[in-house]
């Protein structure tokens, strides 16, 4: 008799000890979603520890995760968004949680797609609203200022520039712009040039002038005195004459194609230092 009254003593007390405790619930660490990253993860490892497996959830809001009725499921979402998981033991306990995705409303636009003829310059026109950092990929595709959100850029064939952007919260987001290049044989002059070994604008650039290989190109300071002269010019001079730079200032050019179609032209050039 004893006995029994002892196994009803320890049955009782099992029972009002597992039904005491609760299991724990754990939602997760919090999350964050940028534009081009989803979904996010929620729930911990595990989710549900304690009071008497098997368990049940439930996640609120559930009409953004993937499914509201698993320990570890997955939400895709445009607000930051505080979600509740509840977790029910067999025994009827509950516990609940909460962890918040914070949704980063950011977005990148490298801009309009247009066309040029070949040889010409263009200045893109890239938005990137709140961001830290931002890049143009290709950089061999001939473009000055490449972190800038406006660099010039001369491509001799169609290129497709892509924007990066980057955010506070890690997100980088991705646009892409293309540049149409019509075959032209038309010459351009780039009227200003930083000669200063950035490698970003360091040389006074003619655009399409490969195309007129016999060409002669003179240089003269505002004295009249000649300080470059070279046949067959392909865009290097770097704003030197005899091996000395030459002062920040216009300069005046006279450049003769030795082409019937090219013709001769005269202009100004400025260094800038």
């Amino acid at each position: 008799m004893q006995k029994v009254a002892a196994y009803f003593t320890i049955f009782f007390f099992c029972a009002f000890f597992l039904k005491a405790q609760p299991p724990t619930a754990e939602a997760g660490p919090y999350q964050k979603l940028c534009p081009t990253i989803s979904p996010a993860p929620l729930g911990g490892s595990p989710t549900a520890t304690g009071g008497i497996p098997p368990y049940t959830y439930q996640w609120q809001p559930s009409t953004s995760v993937s499914n509201p009725n698993v320990a570890n499921p997955t939400v895709t979402t445009t607000v930051s968004t505080t979600f509740t998981v509840t977790v029910t033991a067999s025994n009827g306990e509950t516990k609940k949680d909460t962890v918040t995705v914070y949704f980063y409303n950011y977005s990148v636009f490298a801009g309009n797609d247009t066309t040029i003829k070949e040889g010409a310059t263009i200045t893109l026109h890239g938005q990137a609203p709140g961001a830290i950092g931002t890049f143009w990929q290709p950089p061999s595709g001939n473009i000055y200022n490449q972190n800038s959100l406006t660099p010039n850029v001369f491509p001799h064939q169609t290129t497709t520039y892509t924007l990066a952007a980057t955010y506070p919260g890690g997100c980088t987001l991705y646009d892409k712009v293309t540049v149409t290049v019509i075959p032209s044989t038309e010459l351009f002059f780039f009227n200003t040039f930083t000669p200063n070994a950035d490698g970003v604008n360091d040389f006074f650039y003619i655009g399409n002038i490969e195309k007129y290989p016999d060409n002669v190109l003179e240089i003269y300071n505002r004295y009249g005195q000649k300080v470059f002269n070279k046949v067959g010019y392909v865009g290097d001079w770097d704003g030197k004459y005899l091996n000395n730079e030459l002062p920040a200032g216009t300069y005046f050019y006279i450049l003769d194609t030795k082409s019937e179609t090219g013709g001769k032209y005269h202009g100004q050039v400025t260094i800038i230092r």
